[in-house]
C-alpha cells in the first residue's frame, strides 16, 4: 500500500421527520452506484423505524445491499441527545447509560435494515463512553470526524479504548448539501487538493439536505428546546430540488476521476491487521519512551499505547534489557487526570513495589491501576522513575485530545453554555490507549514517518 490520500463519502441518514428525505437517500445511492464510489451510511434507529413505518421497503432494501452500514444514534438530535444524558453521570455510570438507550437503536436498524458494523456520533455529541461500550452492543468501528471528534485529526485508522477509531478531516464545505449546487466548485477544489497530500480524510453528506432549506434538527431542537409538536423541515422548490441532486452526481463523477483511493469503512476496516500482541524488549521500549513520548510509538514489531508501554517496563523490571515479552492490549485506569507536579523518582525497593502494582492491575483487570496517593502509588511517580534519570518526558497522548476552545460544544443543539467537562476529562484518560493501527501489507516505520 502506498501512502497516497484515501477519500472515505460518509452518508449521515438521520432525518425522520422529513419524508422527502427519503427519496434524496434513493437518488443518492443510484448516483453513488453510478460513480463506481463506495459509501458509508449511518442510519438513525429512529430513521430505520420511519422508513419501515412510511412503506419504504425499496430504500430498505437500497440500503441493506451496501457493504458499509452504520448506526449513527437512537434518536440523534432529541433532548437530551448522548451528550446531555451522560455528562452528568460519572463513567461507569455513562457506560450503562449508553449501552441502555443505544442498544434499542441498533436493534432497530439491525432488524429493518441489517447489523451495522460501525458507529457514528450525532453532530457534537462525541462522548468517550462509546470507546468501551461499542463492543457490547456488537460493534467494533467508531466512525467520527475531526470536526466533531474530541480527538485531533488523524491520518490513518488508530485504536482507542477497545475500536478502531477513525477520525479523519473533513473535505467537503460546510454545510455541503444545503449549499448546492452553489458551491460545487468549490466542493470539487476541496477534493482535488487532496490529491497531493498523504492520509486518508473524509467527506460528510446529509440526504436531507438536497431538498430542504434547514436542518431538520435546529428546526425542531435548536438550543436545548423541543418544538413542540415537531415538524419537516421546510423544503426547497421541486426544481432546487433537482438541481441538487444533479449537482450531487455531477460531483461524484468528477470526484471519481481523481488520483485517490475511495474506499468505504468496511474496505478500510478490512485494510488493517486485527490487533494482536506486540514483543517487544525492556531496552526498545526505554529507547522509543525517550525518544517519542510517553504516547503512541512505533516499535520493530508494532505499536504500542502509553499504557501498553508503561506495563511494559513495569513487567520487564527483573528481566534482561534484550529479553523480550509479549504485551496485548492494556485498558487506561479507571480514574485519573493529568498531574502537574514533577513527581520525584522512587527508591529501588519502591519501584518494584511500583511495578508489581502495575503488573498485578493489568493482570487481574486489563487496565492499569487507579493512582493511590496516599499510598504513595501514582502511574506519572512511576513512569518518571521506570524512565531512569530524565524527568521531561512529556505525557504525548494528552496532545492528541483537544483543547477545550477547539471542540464542538457549540453545536447549535446543545443547549447554551454547555460544556461537559467530564466527558473533556475522561477523553484525556481514555487516551493512555491510543495507538495506530498496523496496515496489512505496509512496515510499521513507513506508516509511522507518513503519520
Amino acid at each position: 500500500m502506498s501512502l497516497s490520500a484515501r477519500g472515505l463519502i460518509r452518508f449521515d441518514v438521520e432525518d425522520y421527520l422529513t419524508p422527502e428525505s427519503d427519496d434524496a437517500l434513493l437518488h443518492m445511492l443510484g448516483s453513488m452506484h453510478k460513480s463506481g464510489i463506495p459509501g458509508s451510511y449511518g442510519v438513525v434507529g429512529k430513521k430505520a423505524n420511519a422508513l419501515a413505518e412510511h412503506g419504504r421497503k425499496d430504500v430498505l432494501t437500497a440500503l441493506a445491499g451496501e457493504e458499509a452500514l452504520g448506526f449513527h444514534s437512537w434518536s440523534h438530535s432529541e433532548h437530551p441527545t448522548l451528550a446531555e444524558d451522560l455528562a452528568s453521570l460519572d463513567y461507569e455510570e455513562g457506560m450503562a447509560r449508553f449501552i441502555e438507550r443505544e442498544g434499542p437503536g441498533v436493534e432497530a436498524v439491525a432488524r429493518q435494515v441489517k447489523p451495522p458494523r460501525y458507529f457514528t456520533q450525532p453532530g457534537g455529541n462525541w462522548v468517550p463512553e462509546a470507546l468501551e461500550a461499542l463492543p457490547r452492543v456488537g460493534i467494533g468501528t467508531y466512525f467520527t470526524d475531526s470536526f466533531n471528534s474530541y480527538v485531533v485529526d488523524l491520518p490513518g485508522p488508530y485504536w482507542l479504548g477497545e475500536v478502531l477509531l477513525f477520525s479523519f478531516p473533513v473535505v467537503n464545505p460546510r454545510p455541503f448539501g444545503l449549499g448546492l449546487p452553489g458551491n460545487l466548485n468549490q466542493a470539487l477544489a476541496l477534493v482535488e487538493e487532496r490529491q497531493d497530500a498523504a492520509g486518508d480524510f473524509m467527506v460528510m453528506v446529509h440526504p436531507t439536505e438536497l431538498v430542504t432549506r434547514e436542518f431538520w434538527d435546529a428546526v425542531n431542537f435548536f438550543k436545548g428546546r423541543t418544538r413542540n409538536p415537531v415538524i419537516p423541515a421546510p423544503l426547497r422548490a421541486k426544481q432546487e430540488q433537482i438541481e441538487a441532486m444533479r449537482s450531487f452526481e455531477k460531483y461524484l463523477q468528477e470526484i471519481s476521476h481523481f488520483d485517490l483511493e475511495w474506499c468505504d469503512s468496511e474496505t478500510l476496516r478490512g485494510k488493517v491487521e486485527p490487533r494482536r500482541s506486540i514483543l517487544a524488549a525492556r531496552s526498545e521500549i526505554l529507547a522509543a519512551v525517550q525518544g517519542q513520548g510517553w504516547g503512541p510509538m512505533a516499535l520493530q514489531d508494532g505499536f504500542l499505547s502509553a499504557a501498553e508501554a508503561l506495563y511494559g517496563l513495569a513487567k520487564s523490571i527483573n528481566l534482561p534489557a534484550s529479553a523480550q515479552i509479549p504485551i496485548g492490549y492494556v485498558g487506561a485506569p479507571r480514574r485519573w487526570e493529568a498531574s502537574e507536579k514533577l513527581w520525584p523518582p522512587y527508591g529501588s525497593d519502591q519501584l518494584f513495589r511500583a511495578a508489581e502494582w502495575v503488573v498485578r492491575s493489568v493482570e487481574r483487570e486489563g487496565r492499569l491501576p487507579t493512582d493511590e496517593p496516599e499510598r504513595g502509588l501514582t502511574l506519572q511517580r512511576t513512569m518518571r522513575s521506570l524512565t531512569g534519570p530524565r524527568a521531561d518526558v512529556p505525557l504525548a497522548f494528552l496532545a492528541y485530545i483537544k483543547a477545550p476552545e477547539l471542540l464542538h460544544w457549540d453545536w447549535p443543539i446543545f443547549p447554551e453554555e454547555f460544556r461537559p467537562w467530564r466527558l473533556w476529562k475522561d477523553a484525556r484518560r481514555l487516551a493512555w490507549t491510543l495507538k495506530p493501527a498496523a496496515e496489512r501489507g505496509m512496515r510499521h516505520n513507513d506508516m509511522w514517518e507518513g503519520r
